[in-house]
């Protein structure tokens, strides 16, 4: 029991050490769970576009709000970079316009516009598949707009705005405005301003995604573009113009790909199918049944993968010199059978270095440390020389000089930890309590 802590205290001691000696990775597992990635998505909407320059219903009055409010339509595809980050393209459509009616200000415009921007998405929460996933975006765009004006009604005739409110077919200083004719504006903008423009653009937007499925969701946003001209509206005044993007969107999430490099799909049937009937050392019995794993190649095995001892002297056939020992009889580890004075020698040895051993786990169960190891070990040189690993320890001697060190004590443990070795608890506890005794 007393070993047994000295083997747990040991393998802790050794992990801080390799911890704080800044390697840390060499006690990490390769994480070898697939790693889900989203492939693009893309998505159809439509929104309502609401202009903010030197002609509309915030300048004047006599004009409904909603009366500059037009409809627009765009595309969007966005690849998710990151959990937190996407990049998204979106092809934007529709109409900015804009009226004024007043004594003194009558003014109006509509202008066709195309806009293409590329933007960075920040998503605010880590979950891929959340229900609801806020986000922030900032990108730019190109915006392509050309103005017309409704000045004309359908048969030609010239709008006049007259002091009283009304419109009329002819001006109200006109020598024959007593017989003019009041008209009705029809919001058919039919007259160029201007020709085709074109601007920069730079849309700064914000809004929430709601998954309903691994593939569809539904996008509410609300963007806000910034001009880079002033000729929108086709009247100069100070500052940039701007609109708003309100818009709703379906969108088609094509589905997930597995990063290759890092595993396998997840509940590949192949691969537990692989798993199930590992065989290892290829001795004929799986990995699952396998009571003896790591067998040499060729040697003969029984039903539970365990080399075969003909004489049932504990020494398997490959390594027992004396095939046909008898029953009862002890034996060597070559299952050679030891006489009554070998085995009194034996153990009066094993006496001696059971004490040895006890001496040097209480030192260092009194004060763990490295140098305390290394004092262990250069005690070993000049103490026990027929010290003889064990079968199952031999490929551990790395320098094969018949002992274990520090060094390959401290890369067995290492290589326990990072799964690249198959040794057990049980056995890492064996192979301390060998490293004092021997």
């Amino acid at each position: 029991m007393q070993k047994r802590k000295i083997g747990t205290l040991l393998i802790c001691l050794i992990t801080s050490i390799r911890l704080f000696a800044g390697d840390p990775d060499s006690l990490k597992a390769k994480d070898s769970s697939p790693k889900k990635m989203d492939l693009p998505s893309v998505g159809l909407g439509f929104a309502v576009m609401s202009y903010f320059g030197q002609v509309g219903a915030a300048k004047s009055s006599g004009v409904g709000s909603f009366t500059d409010i037009r409809p627009g339509f765009h595309f969007n595809a966005e690849e998710r970079l990151h959990r937190l980050l996407a990049l998204s393209f979106n092809a934007s459509f529709g109409h900015l316009s804009g009226n004024n009616h007043s004594p003194t200000d009558n003014l109006n415009f509509e202008s066709k516009v195309s806009q293409f921007d590329l933007n960075a998405v920040f998503y605010l929460v880590t979950k891929r598949d959340a229900g609801i996933a806020p986000y922030l975006s900032v990108g730019v765009g190109f915006m392509g707009f050309q103005p017309y004006g409704d000045l004309t009604d359908k048969n030609g005739n010239t709008y006049y705005y007259w002091s009283d409110g009304s419109i009329r077919n002819l001006p109200q200083s006109s020598p024959l405005a007593a017989s003019a004719t009041r008209l009705n504006r029809d919001y058919v903008y039919e007259t160029a301003l201007a020709g085709s423009q074109s601007t920069i653009t730079v849309p700064l937007g914000l809004g929430f995604k709601l998954n309903f499925t691994d593939h569809v969701f539904v996008n509410l946003g609300l963007v806000y573009n910034y001009t880079l001209t002033d000729k929108i509206d086709n009247v100069p005044g100070s500052g940039k113009d701007k609109y708003l993007y309100t818009n709703v969107s379906l969108h088609w999430q094509f589905g997930h790909k597995v990063d290759e490099g890092e595993g396998a799909k997840p509940f590949d049937k192949t691969i537990w199918t692989e798993i199930d009937n590992a065989d290892s050392d290829g001795d004929g019995v799986k990995d699952a049944d396998d009571q003896c794993p790591g067998t040499p190649k060729g040697v003969k095995v029984d039903a539970k993968g365990c080399p075969l001892d003909s004489d049932g002297d504990g020494v398997p056939d490959y390594l027992d010199k004396e095939p046909n020992t008898k029953k009862g009889a002890v034996v060597d580890e070559h299952g050679v059978t030891l006489s009554d004075a070998r085995i009194l020698a034996d153990m009066q040895q094993k006496a001696a270095w059971d004490s040895i051993a006890t001496a040097r786990s209480r030192s260092f169960n009194n004060a763990p440390s490295k140098d305390i190891l290394i004092k262990i070990q250069n005690q070993q040189s000049t103490s026990r020389t027929d010290s003889k690993i064990p079968a199952e320890f031999a490929d551990l001697d790395t320098d094969h000089n018949g002992t274990i060190s520090v060094a390959e004590l401290n890369n067995a443990i290492d290589a326990f930890f990072s799964g690249e070795n198959t040794l057990t608890v049980d056995q890492i506890n064996k192979l301390i309590d060998f490293f004092f005794e021997q």
